[in-house]
């Protein structure tokens, strides 16, 4: 989902009645200054909440695959092992995942 959609004009309006009131449409010179004020103030909000997302979840899945590495390492069997291995994997990819979209997340905030 594209951040134009995060934020739309009936959002603004729900936020700003006053331009309802004063029938304001989005294309005048008065809606599309305030409007743009607004969406960038919310988009930087929005921003700040998904990396602080990211980084939460990055913490979780390190410490998830720690706990898999040594549960791994404490295992005798190798059926178990490669099962652990597997999701080690996907932990792995998961991580790298996150650190894209970190990366994005990133580069969209110096846009605001």
């Amino acid at each position: 989902m594209s951040l134009n959609q995060k934020y739309t004009w009936s959002d603004f309006l729900k936020e700003h009645p006053e331009f309802r009131e004063k029938k304001i449409k989005r294309t005048s010179p008065e809606g599309k200054k305030a409007f743009e004020a607004a969406f960038k103030a919310k988009m930087k909000v929005f921003l700040k909440e998904r990396l602080a997302f990211i980084e939460k979840e990055s913490k979780r899945v390190e410490k998830k695959k720690a706990e898999l590495l040594n549960k791994a390492k404490a295992s005798k069997k190798p059926c178990i092992r490669r099962r652990i291995q597997e999701k080690i994997g996907a932990l792995d990819s998961h991580m790298a995942r996150l650190a894209r979209q970190e990366n994005r997340t990133k580069t969209l905030q110096k846009g605001f």
